[in-house]
């Protein structure tokens, strides 16, 4: 009989980060090609009203259908989300960079403490 901790260590379920950012990249374009937002700043690109353009996995993809690129898009998330094709999970990978997350800090958006600011006295010009 297994305790509780072994239990729990069993069903822990394993985080990876090229992958939640590739399903999450993939969940885009899936929303687009379902409201039909197709223009402007969009993920997906649809030329002569029947094949969809997206690009995933950094592969430009052109697809036939509404349906077909649908369906093409959430098989490739199950994909993903399988454990077993190595190899699908290992291109994921490597092209978003592996499971290690963000090297170093991100740069932060907005103002600047006033600790950090350079004052045009100090410049040399």
């Amino acid at each position: 009989m297994a305790n509780g901790l072994q239990l729990l260590e069993a069903h822990i379920e394993q985080k990876n980060d090229a992958v939640e950012a590739f399903v999450a990249d993939a969940e885009k374009i899936k929303k687009a090609i379902d409201k039909g937002s197709v223009k402007g700043r969009s993920p997906v690109k649809v030329e002569n009203d029947s094949f969809y353009k997206f690009t995933l996995l950094n592969q430009p993809l052109k697809v036939e259908g509404k349906e077909k690129a649908l369906d093409l898009v959430s098989k490739l998330i199950s994909a993903a989300y399988d454990e077993k094709d190595t190899d699908f999970r290992k291109f994921i990978e490597n092209t978003y960079g592996g499971a290690s997350g963000s090297e170093g800090q991100q740069k932060r958006r907005g103002r600047k403490p006033k600790d950090q600011v350079q004052s045009r006295k100090s410049v040399d010009l």
